[in-house]
């Protein structure tokens, strides 16, 4: 391509665009053309980058290695061939998608919104919500992220899925707070900064909800220190944060450690999700939690803990 020429439209997309469509922040492609030497970005007329669409492909498949937990380094290293991803039959790995959710995933290859919903509904109605989050929902968005990871489903039906399901919870759960009462802690719900992922916090929250406590909802990407202001201005009691399988260990362990920091001493720190840290590394005064059904134990023990200081 000739400097000072826009390149044509249909050859290559801008760094927008492939953030819509692999869901790689800008920063971070900018972060591993410096470090690993790819992307290999072009630049058009005004000096912007523009992708090809081969590298476009490459980064799909880097991102599908991501969240099988191949860490970056030795994606980009040379070691690992990054080709597009062919379609495994299901049967032929223990990791497949659960057949029971088949048809979900048609529904969102067709877009079939109104019929997803519909769905949502029909098991909210025979589970109510905590164990339609619990045994229905987060098992489902496990299974929508593994059939992303090997390539069964485009990035764009997992956005989708994932702003369905949190228009979903957000109404339902409107009905929750209306209905008032609450008498459990008070919990600040966050994602820090470079976790645009907000199902898994969504989805504590429901949990939360549904066993009395007071949900302060405040979503994704915030800055650490805000989260600890929040915590201190309301008077909470507990913490919780999200971590999805594409936020780096490392960095959860660091950004976990300097928020605990930062909280009134008395405040819990819960922390979950896929790239949460193991709890041996994540220090003291922070529980790790694995999966959703931990927390209703974990409040147990939190008003056994009450009840005992008074």
């Amino acid at each position: 391509m000739s400097p000072g020429k826009d390149p044509p439209s249909a050859e290559v997309l801008s760094i927008t665009e492939v953030e819509r469509q692999t869901g790689i922040r800008p920063a971070t492609l900018r972060m591993w053309e410096r470090r690993y030497g790819f992307p290999q970005p072009l630049r058009d007329q005004h000096g912007d980058r523009v992708y090809p669409l081969n590298q476009v492909e490459r980064l799909h498949a880097a991102r599908r290695l991501m969240a099988q937990g191949v860490r970056p380094g030795k994606i980009f290293s040379g070691g690992i061939a990054l080709e597009p991803a062919s379609p495994t039959p299901l049967a032929a790995a223990p990791d497949a998608p659960a057949a029971q959710f088949q048809p979900i995933f048609e529904l969102l290859r067709h877009y079939g919104l109104a019929e997803l919903h519909g769905h949502f509904q029909h098991r909210l109605l025979d589970l109510g919500l905590r164990r339609f989050v619990i045994e229905f929902l987060g098992p489902l968005s496990t299974a929508v992220g593994v059939a992303w990871g090997r390539g069964e489903l485009p990035v764009r039906c997992e956005h989708l899925f994932a702003q369905v399901a949190m228009s979903f919870l957000h109404a339902k759960q409107a009905a929750v707070r209306a209905a008032g009462g609450g008498q459990g802690p008070k919990v600040v719900l966050a994602t820090l900064t470079g976790e645009a992922h907000g199902l898994g916090i969504m989805m504590v929250e429901a949990v939360l909800a549904t066993l009395g406590a007071q949900c302060l909802q405040f979503g994704s990407e915030m800055p650490p220190l805000e989260v600890a202001a929040a915590a201190a201005e309301t008077g909470a009691d507990i913490v919780a944060l999200s971590f999805s399988a594409y936020f780096p260990r490392k960095s959860a362990s660091r950004a976990i450690l300097a928020l605990r920091a930062a909280l009134p001493p008395d405040a819990l720190l819960w922390v979950g999700g896929d790239g949460a840290p193991e709890a041996a590394q994540a220090g003291a005064g922070v529980q790790v939690f694995d999966r959703l059904a931990a927390i209703e134990p974990a409040l147990e023990r939190w008003r056994e803990f009450v009840v005992d200081r008074k």
